[in-house]
């Protein structure tokens, strides 16, 4: 299995933010690693489909990114 660097778009006030941002997501996928657990394309993929389909999930990750 190979390493991709992927780009994706985020709203942020500034250059600082977004970089923030990456460096946060950047940090768990390595984080993640380091435990002998990758995050891959299709393991995102389904995660990304499937938390909308747990309401308890789904209105706390709303919740967080409504209210911060």
């Amino acid at each position: 299995m190979k390493v991709y660097p992927i780009t994706i778009k985020i709203y942020a006030e500034d250059e600082h933010e977004a970089e923030k941002a990456r460096h946060a997501l950047g940090g768990f996928v390595d984080q993640l690693g380091q435990m002998g657990i990758h995050v891959t394309g299709n393991k995102i993929a389904d995660g990304m489909s499937r938390w909308d389909k747990n309401a308890f999930v789904r209105s706390k990750i709303i919740d967080h990114f409504k209210n911060n």
